[in-house]
């Protein structure tokens, strides 16, 4: 995320399947406090128009079980950060 945060990039999704996956509580924090919009879940492929029908069922319980962010916040920038 420091990386990210020095390239300027604005928008992170970690992945998520199983188990924590590339979450990071601390990883989140720090992008969202740098003006980073970060998706701390879930798979992109489950999001896909043409998804196949795996990703499809896993959105489905992922969704249902709350492994996938229901909202996204935005990055809280403080002053001199």
């Amino acid at each position: 995320m420091h990386e990210c945060a020095d390239l300027g990039i604005k928008y992170v999704w970690m992945h998520r399947s199983f188990g924590k996956g590339s979450v990071s509580d601390a990883a989140t924090d720090y992008g969202r406090k740098h003006g980073i919009t970060v998706i701390d879940g879930g798979c992109p492929l489950m999001f896909e128009p043409t998804a196949d029908g795996t990703h499809k069922v896993m959105r489905f319980i992922f969704t249902m079980t709350g492994k996938v962010p229901r909202t996204c916040e935005a990055p809280t920038v403080t002053a001199g950060s």
